[in-house]
């Protein structure tokens, strides 16, 4: 087992990601010179922090369930897994669907964590657990709550469709 040796410094490191995934993120709208483009960096920083907080609590409840004690590092890595969970996604969906993308990258970073410590898999800070598996969830997770018109139309910059024809 891997025991963390400053939980300080785990939750300080937490916040500096967090903090330079709004640059990250929030950057990806390539500007803000225009009303849109600024309305569409607000909508991703708001994603962006709706995901990672509920993400974050989800996986704290769920080891207060299990553990029956506060579990401060596996919440950061919920953090975490909710910033990658939201990465793919955070520009094309609505907040409630944020919401909603944290939860269920809360029950996935947990759900391959545990399978990962079952099968003996030496991965002591879960970097699979957060970026694989969450990321994965995070690319499905872009096209299945997507605000656009249907199962047919996606928000790509170009107005792209997965039907062929056009």
């Amino acid at each position: 087992a891997f025991a963390p040796h400053s939980l300080p410094l785990i939750v300080l490191g937490t916040f500096i990601l967090w903090f330079g995934w709004y640059g990250f993120n929030c950057g990806s709208t390539l500007g803000m010179a225009s009303d849109a483009q600024g309305t569409m960096a607000a909508q991703v920083a708001m994603n962006t922090t709706l995901s990672a907080a509920t993400c974050g609590l989800t996986v704290l409840m769920l080891r207060f369930a299990v553990l029956q004690r506060y579990d401060i590092g596996g919440m950061c890595n919920g953090i975490l897994a909710g910033l990658v969970s939201i990465t793919a996604p955070c520009g094309n969906v609505e907040c409630g669907s944020a919401v909603f993308i944290g939860i269920i990258g809360a029950f996935i970073y947990q759900g391959s964590s545990l399978l990962l410590q079952k099968l003996k898999v030496d991965d002591p800070i879960d970097a699979f657990a957060v970026h694989g598996a969450c990321g994965a969830w995070g690319v499905l997770a872009a096209a299945l709550f997507d605000w656009g018109t249907g199962m047919d139309y996606f928000n790509g910059w170009s107005g792209w469709s997965c039907v062929g024809g056009e």
